[in-house]
């Protein structure tokens, strides 16, 4: 039988970051990424939504243990929260820290992390409650 069913769970943590390209003038930076260029960064309370997809287990009725993705989020979470992510976090000194970026790293980590049989199935990252960003790796 390949019954699916999806498990949606939401992990929170704030970060900082600052969009600027050191290719484009002052002027250009500002222009592109406005306030979001601010010299000293700005920060977010972004709320990830985490969604796994599997085969309920006929031993536990559940596709994951909660307790077991959880472990997995802490360590992927942990070490972005409250950090300033363009200065902090080698990947984002590298590759410019915006929604879209955050989200596609978020899945690279998470994707081969998950507790089996489940798998990833979808990353919603959640910047403001007006914006968020969804990514499902290729």
């Amino acid at each position: 039988m390949s019954e699916n069913c999806t498990l949606t769970k939401i992990y929170s943590f704030s970060a900082a970051h600052r969009l600027n390209n050191d290719k484009f003038s002052k002027e250009k930076n500002i222009e592109i990424f406005g306030k979001c260029n601010n010299p000293n960064g700005h920060g977010h309370d972004y709320y990830l939504e985490l969604t796994v997809i599997g085969k309920i287990s006929d031993k536990t009725g559940m596709i994951v243990h909660l307790d077991d993705l959880d472990v997995v989020a802490d360590s992927i979470i942990e070490p972005l929260d409250h950090k300033r992510l363009d200065i902090e976090i080698e990947y984002f000194t590298k590759v410019r820290a915006s929604g879209e970026n955050i989200a596609k790293y978020l899945w690279n980590e998470f994707v081969n992390k998950i507790p089996k049989p489940a798998r990833l199935y979808h990353i919603r990252l959640w910047e403001t409650s007006e914006n968020f960003f969804d990514y499902r790796g290729e």
